[in-house]
């Protein structure tokens, strides 16, 4: 509710200076004022554009960069036909496709001892008198378990061994009630067999041996190799092989393509693009928030560009997504023809894998190496929002803008402040001139009444 200050200070002149002041003041400032707010709506509508157009762009650069690197493209199934036999590990993105026979002849395995039984595994059995064991793997170097007099006991023994650096362990075992040993074993292969010397608890005779290091022997495709453990990794690209049980028939295992993975990631693609130019055609055209920005245009069309040409690192057969089955529609929208696609990919993979990526990995984003298709795209976007890209600098002009726009509006209203500040001391004194004026009026007037031959003396 407005306030008449000047009337409810008894100095008014009959007329409503608070609403005349307003009114003054807001016909001043209407046109700075309009001129600001207009400014700071475009603004505002230019900053919600450029965070829907990063996002689209980063979901963009996201979709693409499943497929911008040769090893992205190394989607592969395996098929197994005794894993209780020989367990595969299988790494998709190492393997190659084939079919391995695998035959297992012999499994490694680590030296065994015990020593001999006792019927305490506290008591001392050296008479208390210390004891020591020497323990060496392979060639390695000899290590000595002490034992102090009195402490000559299997729990000793095992802890002593437990604590020693090769690889060795140690555990007590009651062989049936009342009856105890230790067992010792070292490491899987023929070259880490144990060197023992022992003299208390019967570690060093050949009869206490219950197994003797050895090293496994298998083959792949009738190429047989020794192997010091059961796990062996550098046979067949992206399979570790766990040799479970010597083997009577080849164990099969198939690694074949999976091009439904593939599919599935230039699918997705396309979504993202499509996705992509749905946002940004919104943005920039008639009545978009960034329809004035011809170098947000020049985004969309660089992006659509590599889609619709060949690729950097053309295939022999295929070298553009019309190529494998992906369409320019009249909307601007990409159309993927699945059957196509997937024909594509089971006839020409590895022109496919060249297209996309350059068969390369991990390209830096510096150099002028072509990327593929994918890598070229996701490079590009990469450029836009780096620090000094457009995404950025311009979303940074537009910040700046908003900014200079809240000091114009701070400036604007302390101004009008001291108009209204004038205008009312302006009519304050009009107001009192008046109000002077009135009452002399009322004098005058009441002078005149009272003198001899008026209208009201006849």
């Amino acid at each position: 509710m407005e306030t008449d200050y000047l009337n409810a200070m008894g100095v008014g002149a009959g007329f409503d200076t608070k609403k005349i002041v307003t009114t003054l003041v807001a016909a001043d400032k209407a046109s700075k004022q309009s001129a600001i707010d207009r400014r700071t709506t475009a603004v505002d509508a230019s900053i919600s554009g450029m965070a829907q157009l990063k996002s689209s762009l980063q979901t963009l650069q996201t979709a693409f960069q499943k497929v911008d690197d040769k090893r992205d493209f190394n989607f592969s199934a395996l098929s197994n036909s005794a894993p209780e036999q020989v367990y595969a590990n299988f790494d998709a993105s190492t393997s190659v496709p084939g079919t391995y026979k695998v035959n297992v002849s012999q499994l490694a395995q680590n030296d065994v001892i015990k020593t001999s039984s006792y019927s305490s595994k506290t008591a001392d059995q050296n008479s208390s008198v210390a004891a020591s064991v020497t323990i060496q793997v392979g060639s390695g170097t000899v290590e000595t378990v002490t034992l102090a007099s009195g402490s000559a006991t299997l729990n000793d023994l095992v802890t002593g061994i437990n604590a020693l650096t090769a690889d060795v362990t140690a555990r007590v075992v009651e062989t049936s009630i009342g009856v105890y040993r230790v067992v010792v074993e070292g490491p899987q292969g023929a070259s880490n067999s144990l060197t023992i010397t022992d003299a208390v608890f019967g570690l060093a005779t050949s009869s206490n041996k219950i197994q003797t290091a050895q090293d496994s022997t298998v083959s792949v495709n009738g190429l047989s190799v020794s192997r010091s453990t059961n796990e062996v990794d550098d046979l067949v690209p992206g399979l570790k092989l766990d040799l479970m049980a010597i083997t009577t028939a080849d164990v099969v295992l198939s690694v074949s393509r999976d091009t439904s993975v593939a599919k599935a990631a230039i699918t997705n693609l396309v979504t993202a693009y499509n996705a992509f130019e749905g946002i940004i055609k919104g943005l920039t055209g008639i009545g978009g928030d960034l329809k004035a920005d011809s170098s947000i245009r020049a985004i969309r069309e660089k992006v659509k560009d590599y889609l619709t040409v060949d690729s950097s690192t053309p295939g022999t057969s295929m070298a553009s997504f019309n190529d494998i089955g992906i369409t320019l529609q009249k909307d601007g929208l990409f159309k993927v023809d699945s059957a196509a696609l997937g024909a594509a990919l089971t006839t020409y993979y590895d022109d496919i894998t060249l297209m996309f990526s350059a068969n390369t990995n991990d390209q830096s984003s510096y150099g002028t190496d072509s990327r593929g298709l994918a890598g070229d795209i996701v490079n590009q976007i990469t450029g836009y929002l780096a620090y000094d890209g457009i995404v950025v600098t311009r979303d940074a002009g537009y910040l700046v803008t908003k900014a200079s726009l809240a000091t114009e509006q701070t400036a604007l209203d302390k101004k009008m402040a001291g108009v209204e500040e004038r205008y009312t001391k302006q009519f304050s004194t009009m107001s009192k001139i008046m109000d002077e004026m009135k009452s002399t009026q009322k004098y005058l007037e009441s002078q005149l009444d009272n003198l001899p031959f008026t209208s009201k003396n006849n």
